[in-house]
């Protein structure tokens, strides 16, 4: 789905192949990761921007897959150590390494260090972040779940070898951040698009799994996001928004309203 006045020209525009340029991928695995749908989000994305919005940023392939067409981005995301991990990985990337080989060394001699760690709660930044990659890189599917009390609860997963620390891909990821602000908030506070920015959202899916945070994604939450888009559309920035196909999805955004509604 996409909105705003300059779309219409911007889709004229973007109408070529996608060829992958970034050196950066995401680094880590994130549930409903939108790179297998890169070469059809190509065709709405725009050829430049300014300042480029995306406040689910989740794994960021998005932004990764585009960072040669945008000038700064704003990265966002309500999971905060999530954005504590971005965060390290911009600015002390040399010192997560560092922490992420030791946790790979210690995962393969001692099969009791994921549950160790799973229930550690470090309080230092980059003992965070590690800790954050590691369970991702060797948990159950890369699945990021919380229970109730927001404590990741997914048991380890039956790797062989898995990729816990890809030194050449974090250090093209802290390249590529650092023309990014990074910020942990809802997406109606973080978000303040000016004329001519474009927004990115790919929120939980209506109606799939959204156990990302405790109280998860609820359908008055898709409620809020169409009206906030409605309002960055009014602003002047251009808009596009990731989703299911479901009633609801075609109730909020259909009918007449200011977004185009596209199928992969």
């Amino acid at each position: 789905m996409n909105g705003g006045a300059e779309f219409d020209h911007v889709l004229r525009r973007t109408q070529r192949p996608y060829v992958e340029k970034s050196p950066a991928s995401p680094f880590v695995k994130w549930a409903g990761g939108k790179r297998a749908l890169i070469p059809d989000i190509a065709r709405h994305f725009p050829e430049r921007t300014r300042t480029y919005w995306e406040p689910f940023v989740g794994g960021g392939a998005v932004f990764f897959a585009f960072a040669d067409r945008i000038d700064r981005a704003v990265l966002s995301d309500l999971n905060e150590e999530l954005v504590i991990a971005y965060q390290v990985v911009k600015s002390r990337v040399d010192d997560l390494i560092e922490a992420l080989l030791a946790h790979a060394s210690d995962h393969r001699r001692d099969n009791g260090h994921y549950l160790r760690v799973r229930n550690h709660e470090p309080k230092q930044e980059v003992e965070i972040a590690a800790r954050f990659i590691y369970l991702n890189r060797t948990c159950y599917n890369g699945l990021y779940r919380v229970n109730k009390s927001g404590r990741f609860n997914v048991p380890k997963g039956r790797h062989s070898n898995p990729a816990i620390c890809n030194e050449a891909n974090l250090r093209a990821v802290s390249k590529a951040l650092a023309k990014a602000t990074l910020r942990l908030g809802d997406f109606s506070k973080v978000v303040q698009p000016e004329p001519g920015d474009f927004v990115y959202c790919d929120p939980p899916y209506d109606g799939a799994f959204a156990a990302y945070q405790a109280d998860g994604f609820t359908g008055k939450d898709q409620e809020r996001l169409r009206n906030a888009a409605n309002d960055w559309v009014s602003a002047g920035a251009a808009v596009m928004l990731s989703n299911a196909d479901t009633p609801l999805v075609r109730r909020l955004y259909g009918r007449g309203g200011v977004f185009q509604l596209h199928s992969p």
